[in-house]
């Protein structure tokens, strides 16, 4: 009998002990989106901006820690495990949240609203950004941060090949092109074969692929993705969009393909951006951070920005640049939503937008940081803010990802040597499957 008291005991004891762990009140986690770096030979998993939001977070909040929690992931991967931890789990407070997913993650119950009616600040974000984070009446997410993207260059490397370092404005994707095979003829740059182009075109780079190279090539051209609430899958600017990206392959003006199409292929260029052996890159102004946590502290010397030009450069609409986002929202399973908002407003307040904006190079969000000299001088705002009126964004719809995932695959399969056309063809099908026959366009085509 006291055998079967004992045991009796014993299992109870398991299961009192087997309940839900106890909340730390004063512990807020946020879950966000990391990108291992290089620096000092080794591999580093967070940005240096996120050192800064846990110190005014101890600053502003005493008592009160900001857990870091990132997902050191390829980006379309990340947005997957980011869906499923927010599904299965009640451990984060605070998500970094790209613009493009807000809707679906909306739909799906993974969000919680945010209460920012009293909160005077909202009134200090751009309309824009403002406008985009509520959903059926109710703010998702707060602005974080804000960029476009074009292509950045060597200047060491353009002056080699007789371009004006300072100034250069391509006019054309042909220009481009021929751009990118004499720094490819120059060989060598400080014991590094050089990267005549860079570009992310792999389904490994996910959402990346898709904003900062497809659609940037697409949208130079006179078609787009989405419109009269269509998505356009068949067109002459794909199939013009896709050659191009086969001419980087053929003509090996990008990394091979062994590096390319993998995970690996931003920590593989890293120290060829660093060593300025990289000659252009199709890419967003963010990146003035990765030159910063890499140590590449005189980037200004090595690298400028300026604008994507459209296929032929009409002199209407010479330049194409998109425009992106992330923004901080709730967990709709965070345990401690009263002060994960408060978190929240401190992360996104004027001091911690102005010194992220700094560290990152991303375009502030807010007006009262955004009309400031500071900002206009940090990283290469002043241009970024030139390229701003011929912006434009991702379609905000809830089919939007599952879009992007045929388009990155679309994109992946020409780099790996299938036709154009055929690969075209290919995504039409998938999308059709996706979205239904009565949501999809087939334009003509040569």
């Amino acid at each position: 009998m006291k055998n079967i008291i004992l045991i009796l005991f014993l299992i109870l004891s398991i299961f009192s002990c087997s309940g839900k762990k106890e909340v730390n009140e004063n512990e807020i986690t946020v879950v966000f989106h990391s990108l291992p770096t290089m620096k000092g030979g080794e591999m580093e998993g967070t940005g240096l901006e996120w050192d800064f939001m846990q110190k005014i977070v101890a600053e502003r909040m005493p008592g009160t820690t900001l857990k870091l929690a990132p997902i050191q992931a390829p980006a379309g991967e990340y947005y997957t495990k980011v869906a499923l931890a927010l599904k299965n789990e009640n451990i984060y407070d605070i998500v970094l949240q790209d613009s493009f997913m807000l809707q679906s993650d909306v739909a799906a119950g993974l969000l919680a609203p945010l209460d920012v009616e009293n909160w005077e600040d909202w009134q200090e974000f751009y309309e824009g950004g403002k406008e985009a984070s509520i959903i059926n009446g109710k703010v998702y997410t707060i602005p974080f941060n804000t960029a476009n993207v074009g292509i950045w260059y060597n200047k060491e490397l353009i002056e080699a090949i007789g371009i004006d370092p300072e100034n250069w404005q391509p006019k054309n994707w042909a220009e481009i092109l021929d751009v990118a095979r004499k720094i490819k003829a120059l060989g060598n740059h400080n014991g590094k074969e050089i990267i005549p182009f860079s570009a992310n075109l792999s389904r490994a780079m996910g959402e990346a692929t898709t904003m900062h190279t497809f659609l940037m090539l697409l949208y130079g051209t006179d078609d787009k993705l989405f419109e009269n609430d269509k998505w356009i899958v068949e067109s002459q600017g794909i199939l013009d969009s896709l050659n191009f990206i086969k001419t980087l392959r053929e003509e090996d003006l990008v990394v091979p393909n062994d590096i390319l199409l993998t995970a690996g292929f931003m920590g593989y260029t890293e120290p060829y951006i660093r060593d300025g052996a990289v000659g252009l890159s199709m890419t967003g102004t963010w990146v003035v951070g990765s030159y910063m946590s890499m140590g590449l502290e005189n980037w200004k010397d090595v690298y400028e920005y300026t604008g994507m030009p459209t296929m032929e450069g009409d002199a209407d609409r010479p330049i194409v640049t998109l425009q992106g986002g992330w923004g901080l929202s709730m967990p709709a399973s965070s345990q401690k939503k009263e002060k994960a908002l408060e978190v929240l407003k401190i992360l996104t307040s004027h001091d911690s937008i102005m010194e992220v904006c700094e560290i990152t190079g991303f375009l502030a969000t807010r007006k009262d940081v955004g009309k400031t000299e500071q900002h206009r001088k940090l990283g290469v705002n002043a241009k970024s803010i030139e390229l701003l009126p011929y912006g434009f964004y991702r379609p905000g719809t809830e089919e939007y990802p599952s879009v992007s995932i045929e388009i990155f695959d679309m994109v992946d399969s020409v780099v790996s040597g299938t036709d154009p056309e055929k690969a075209m063809k290919l995504f039409a099908k998938n999308v059709e499957a996706v979205v239904g026959s009565d949501s999809i366009i087939k334009k003509p085509y040569i």
